[in-house]
């Protein structure tokens, strides 16, 4: 099996319609940092049944959908720009009850490849419900008529599900034999000054994280880059609905709560303590009302050589702004499934 270091997204046809769990599975598997595992991931399809959308709606927050009464709703407009899959545009609503946090992601593909491999701009929705009152996760598969239903206990951080290992202990030799896994340098800032976004002001905050992992036999080293900026405010409508929601949820999963903020996207690639940074997290308070996040991979090869050659692309681009606020006034048909979808329960 040959290894291709980056993500790299495969085109897609009906697949592309299809659960956002489903890929996050993927995204877990094969993105671990954990210290035995490299941070390439196999060039061969690996994952689920309904589809692979790169969904980081997430990505910065978290996921739902269910008989919502709106509390507090807030929509997004969500741009993407993603190696080998090219623009995409998304409407991003993320609403808070008391009985848990819904979301609804609406993406049309805009992006000329994309338009002409569909024929027209294909769209994708993607609707997941977190419960508190139910300690579960309900995902509904729009292209599969059905409600899949994860328990709490299955998440390992929030919009990621725990996945079984399914390496042999040969495999795991094998990996360890040959990459070399570098500790992972994360970087964390945060401004005093405050700027004005969409009415509210915002505290600017910069973190960056650096992964870099050596395959020993090649003579080669692959290095991925995650920068991302965030904007928040603790004067947006809602925030308090906001910030209560992940609290309850972080003591509900054992989570450590830090990790379910503006920086959840980023915290994901990064499995150790976050006892170096969290009093540079605790000074990031409010709801993000902007983010940027980029993605770049370099690729080094002759590392054993005096003239090593570096390659260097963008993997991802992402722009997410907060557009609207609602307060008790969400339409909770939004986020609900047709009264037809079946239910089905996850698989271990």
């Amino acid at each position: 099996m040959k290894y291709l270091w980056f993500y790299t997204p495969r085109p897609r046809s009906h697949a592309l319609r299809g659960n956002a769990f489903g890929t996050l599975r993927v995204l877990y598997s094969t993105q671990n940092q954990d210290a035995k595992r490299p941070h390439c991931i196999p060039t061969q399809s690996v994952g689920t049944k309904s589809g692979r959308g790169f969904l980081y709606l997430l990505i910065l927050f978290f996921l739902c959908a269910a008989p919502c009464h709106g509390d507090a709703l807030f929509i997004h407009d969500y741009k993407i720009r993603e190696y080998l899959v090219g623009e995409k545009e998304a409407e991003l609503a993320i609403a808070y009850t008391d009985e848990g946090m819904f979301i609804d992601k609406n993406t049309r593909y805009t992006g000329t490849w994309m338009k002409r491999f569909f024929g027209k701009v294909e769209e994708n929705r993607e609707t997941t419900h977190f419960l508190l009152k139910k300690n579960q996760i309900c995902e509904i598969d729009w292209y599969g008529d059905k409600i899949i239903v994860f328990p709490f206990a299955k998440l390992s951080h929030v919009t990621l599900i725990k996945k079984p290992k399914k390496e042999t202990e040969e495999l795991e030799e094998f990996l360890k034999a040959r990459y070399r896994v570098s500790e992972p340098r994360f970087s964390i800032n945060s401004f005093p000054e405050k700027e004005k976004i969409n009415h509210y002001l915002c505290q600017r905050a910069e973190a960056s994280l650096r992964l870099e992992t050596r395959d020993v036999k090649k003579n080669a080293m692959s290095v991925t880059l995650v920068n991302q900026k965030v904007w928040v405010s603790d004067e947006v409508p809602g925030f308090d609905e906001y910030d209560d929601f992940h609290k309850k949820l972080g003591k509900r999963t054992g989570l450590d709560a830090q990790r379910l903020g503006s920086l959840s996207f980023l915290l994901r690639y990064w499995k150790g303590s976050l006892d170096p940074i969290r009093e540079s997290l605790k000074d990031i308070r409010g709801y993000p009302v902007k983010s940027i996040l980029t993605v770049e991979g370099q690729y080094t090869k002759d590392t054993d050589k005096d003239s090593p050659t570096t390659h260097s692309f963008e993997i991802k681009e992402e722009l997410m702004q907060l557009r609207e606020v609602l307060l008790n006034k969400s339409d909770k048909s939004r986020f609900e499934a047709p009264a037809d979808f079946r239910v089905v329960n996850a698989t271990p």
